[in-house]
């Protein structure tokens, strides 16, 4: 019996131990988010002391290195300064030096644009370096490229059929680095330790995943990349508590160098949420991690992180009701216990002064409701606009895939077969069609699931617009489904749904004259589904 006390207590103790070191953890990143501003003054200082020293007297080798320093400083910082310094070592190069020179701005341009998301390109700018013809130092910056973009471009790829490709592709490329690096670096272990993490081999990946942490300073991105990665391998070896403590010092390393393009504090949010329920917390960090998104200019990042903010904030909305629940339970017995005897005046008392706590309590929490749903207005403008951009984009290659076959014909008149050939690829199948309106039908109508509703409501009630049985969304309604997502261009639409632009003009104008108030309808349209005045009051009530 008396083990048995001995045990118990010890277990309660360990428990308790393993709480309060978790919440010290947190507590240093808090402390290290407290002095973003600082790290951020520091890493200023130093871009302006390599910026003093690009005077109009020194040479072209010396500046050429200084726009590479200038380079690495940028490139987990911001995307169009990155830019800015690549181009300004591309300008002072001459079509006369050597191949090596050209290639490292090439190779700089890559790495910048697969930072920033931008991956296709990057790759079909590293496919024209030949590294047969680079010097070790400059193979082993190749390598490292290629095996970044690769490995980045497949965790944003569909996991069933693209990512696996890009994935080995990725690991092909590590293997030529790890070739190329010297053992005596820390970059070495940490190459190493990468390759046995993709192998499942997490035993070898964390002992070489430490001995890279080991050696390098807190305040470098190689720490950071090393913290976050041996995170990510005690998350596969079921250690949720390391898992944990990793990924807050991962997170520490981000705001000390300070890195801009991180994703540490994303996974750290969702762990928070998910696993230890604390929402105010894990939504005060993805919107940092999304402020980080949008300094760096990382529109894929930016929308990764906007999608998980609408998730933590229902929990948190959750929380709101069961704490109004409460609420009201509390009145219900206040109004029982006022026609109770006298003599229970003294606890009737007692429990207006709770339920006066409790208003004041709730009035805070009404504040940061309020200041919750203006950010995710915020969110849902930013991915509005981040979809229309998408269209616009998918518009401008359809058109150029258009004027392909013309091109193509005019080019090779007296070949008829690759005429015919021409035809048949470039230009969408029906099926293809079809599918393609039936994702962008459920996509839209998984952002905006009343649209259909809300635009009747604009029309004259005997001639509203409906699908028939078995469609998402008729013509009518997609095209107003694009000028709601801000594309109202007639050109444009008619491009994105194989329609020619007079078709298009056609049907505007057919669905206005059903219009209830003509003038403007499209101005109504652009407006459907925002947040109604009647969620604002709901809250405003809570």
């Amino acid at each position: 019996m008396k083990i048995t006390k001995i045990v118990s207590v010890f277990l309660f103790s360990l428990g308790s131990l393993t709480a309060v070191a978790g919440n010290t953890s947190l507590s240093r990143l808090d402390n290290a988010i407290d002095q973003r501003e600082h790290f951020l003054n520091v890493k200023e200082r130093r871009v302006d002391s390599l910026r003093h020293l690009l005077k109009p007297e020194i040479d072209r080798d010396r500046r050429l290195n200084l726009y590479n320093e200038l380079f690495r400083e940028y490139l987990t910082f911001n995307f169009d300064s990155t830019m800015m310094y690549v181009n300004y070592a591309s300008d002072i190069i001459d079509p006369t030096d050597g191949y090596e020179l050209h290639a490292q701005v090439e190779i700089h341009r890559a790495l910048s644009l697969a930072t920033s998301g931008h991956f296709s390109h990057a790759i079909n700018i590293l496919k024209k370096i030949d590294s047969r013809k680079l010097s070790v130092r400059l193979q082993e910056e190749y390598f490292a490229a290629c095996e970044w973009t690769y490995g980045v471009w497949a965790e944003y790829s569909d996991k069933r059929t693209i990512a696996p490709e890009f994935t080995q592709r990725s690991l092909l490329y590590l293997d030529s680095l790890i070739a190329v690096t010297d053992i005596s670096k820390p970059e070495y272990t940490y190459r190493l330790a990468e390759k046995d993490f993709r192998s499942h081999n997490y035993k070898e990946a964390e002992k070489e995943y430490l001995a890279t942490i080991a050696r390098i300073p807190v305040e470098s991105r190689l720490y950071a990349q090393a913290a976050y990665a041996l995170a990510l391998t005690y998350r596969d070896m079921q250690d949720k508590e390391k898992y944990k403590e990793w990924l807050i010092n991962a997170a520490i390393s981000d705001q000390k160098v300070p890195l801009k393009e991180n994703l540490a504090l994303q996974q750290l949010a969702l762990y928070l949420k998910e696993e230890e329920g604390d929402i105010e917390r894990a939504n005060s960090y993805l919107k940092l991690a999304l402020e980080d998104a949008i300094f760096y200019n990382n529109r894929l990042r930016m929308l990764e992180v906007a999608e998980k903010i609408p998730d933590i904030s229902n929990v948190y909305q959750d929380t709101v009701n069961a704490q109004n629940r409460r609420l009201k339970l509390y009145l219900l017995l206040i109004g029982l216990l006022t026609i109770s005897l006298s003599v229970v005046a003294v606890y009737i008392f007692r429990q207006h002064k709770i339920v006066s706590r409790s208003k004041d309590a709730m009035e805070e929490l009404n504040e940061k409701l309020r200041e919750l749903n203006f950010q995710l207005s915020q969110t849902n403008k930013s991915r509005e606009e981040y979809v229309s951009l998408f269209m616009d984009l998918c518009a401008a290659y359809i058109e150029k895939l258009n004027r392909f076959p013309v091109v193509l014909k005019l080019k090779v008149k007296n070949m008829g077969d690759l005429n015919s050939v021409a035809d048949r690829y470039v230009r969408p199948t029906d099926a293809e069609t079809r599918e393609m309106f039936q994702n962008f039908d459920s996509a839209f109508l998984r952002l905006y699931p009343d649209y259909i509703k809300q635009f009747n409501d604009l029309l004259q009630s005997e001639r509203q617009i409906y699908p028939k049985k078995g469609e998402l969304l008729n013509t009518d309604l997609r095209i107003y489904a694009l000028v709601r997502m801000g594309i109202t261009d007639s050109n444009k639409i008619a491009t994105l749904l194989f329609l020619s632009p007079q078709t298009i003009f056609n049907h505007r104008t057919q669905v206005r004259n059903r219009a209830i108030d003509r003038e403007n309808f499209e101005k109504e349209v652009a407006h459907l589904c925002e947040i109604s005045v009647s969620q604002q009051n709901l809250v405003d009530g809570v």
